[in-house]
């Protein structure tokens, strides 16, 4: 018997897989290790099913997409959670995930988790910067109950859920599911971020067929694993749409004359902050690929 299904858990050489009928243990076909092909989680995959109820890989699908941290393919949307209290995160971190997902051409979902923790002046600052970038922004925190806005959120989805250390990835997991009982590691008080991440890949189905995975944060991620050129940095900041007005083609949006970009900076059309980070970004770009 043969069915399609995900995979959703990698053990050594055992590929644990979905389908509409039940979960199986299942191994690779020899001829994926001949070919050097390794299949990953979220592979969609045709499987034989033995009657001892284990099963075997026969095809794996063409994928959409793949991301480093952690290995995994197909994936949906980011669900990119942060804190700016306990831990406070900067915004260039916020951009860097950002910047990360939009290079991996994946949709992105903005969490503000611990918002209670915040003052309104730091919400109205947050929202003048972000707001405007077309992201869907979720406002989140132990006394708000978003289960339903999550559940509509990813159905039907492979969602990533990622931010750094201690901005209660976990402890939104284990909300909208106990059952998973991810475990959540302490803060550090002096440091302020987590003492340990979460690091398997594995796909936690919370809703009906909707998988979530939770990951590593990778604030000091290299750039150059992940980006190519300079024009990959620019295009990941989706304000910067403007360029295509920019004297230039291939503006850089920097010392060059007549850029449309750097008039909207001026004017305050497009955030001080999130050119910053920009420019930082290019900046550790540059100096990272002369070594």
């Amino acid at each position: 018997m043969f069915e399609i299904g995900v995979i959703f858990d990698i053990s050594k050489d055992l590929y644990y897989v979905k389908t509409k009928t039940g979960r199986y243990m299942s191994k690779a076909r020899g001829v994926f290790r001949k070919q050097k092909f390794t299949p990953m989680v979220g592979d969609n995959v045709k499987i034989e099913i033995f009657a001892d109820n284990t099963a075997c890989i026969v095809e794996v699908f063409d994928r959409k997409n793949k991301i480093l941290r952690p290995p995994v393919v197909n994936v949906d949307q980011a669900i990119i959670v942060f804190s700016l209290k306990d831990p406070e995160i900067s915004y260039k971190i916020i951009d860097r995930y950002i910047m990360y997902y939009e290079v991996m051409k994946i949709p992105i979902i903005l969490c503000l988790n611990k918002c209670d923790l915040i003052d309104k002046e730091t919400e109205i600052n947050f929202r003048n910067i972000y707001d405007k970038l077309g992201y869907k922004i979720i406002f989140n925190s132990i006394s708000l109950d978003n289960r339903k806005l999550f559940e509509e959120i990813c159905k039907d989805k492979i969602s990533v859920i990622t931010g750094a250390s201690g901005v209660g990835k976990s402890t939104i997991l284990n909300f909208l599911n106990p059952d998973y009982n991810i475990w959540v590691g302490d803060i550090s008080n002096k440091t302020k971020r987590g003492k340990h991440t979460t690091r398997a890949a594995t796909l936690y189905e919370f809703f009906d067929d909707s998988f979530i995975i939770d990951t590593a944060g990778f604030t000091s991620l290299d750039l150059t694993k992940f980006i190519d050129s300079e024009v990959q940095i620019r295009d990941a900041f989706v304000e910067f749409e403007f360029g295509s007005k920019c004297k230039f083609s291939d503006c850089k949006h920097i010392n060059e004359p007549d850029c449309y970009v750097k008039s909207k900076l001026e004017s305050g059309s497009i955030s001080k902050s999130r050119y910053d980070s920009y420019i930082f970004y290019l900046n550790e770009y540059l100096k990272n690929r002369r070594y």
